[in-house]
């Protein structure tokens, strides 16, 4: 069986991609489980997210390169819990 980890990164979105349903593909496409730790969002200006994401390491690295591929930018904070409060 596969080991679980959990990575923090934040997801910056440009405007002409806030309303798409990023998160929910990451969590039903790639198997992973969420947790939204802060987030600034507006559908005028863009935003971001900043999420702990935890699956299998081949699940991750896949949903965060098919993000990128839809126009989110990926910015890595931290691997299980380090830098637990970095934004």
């Amino acid at each position: 069986m596969p080991i679980q980890e959990t990575v923090r990164v934040q997801l910056n979105f440009p405007l002409d991609r806030v309303k798409e349903p990023v998160i929910w593909h990451l969590a039903h496409d790639y198997r992973l489980k969420f947790s939204i730790r802060y987030a600034s969002i507006d559908p005028k200006f863009g935003g971001f997210t900043v999420l702990d994401l935890t699956g299998d390491r081949d699940d991750i690295n896949a949903g965060l390169t098919w993000a990128q591929q839809q126009g989110v930018e990926i910015s890595s904070l931290g691997v299980n819990g380090a830098n637990e409060w970095v934004i």
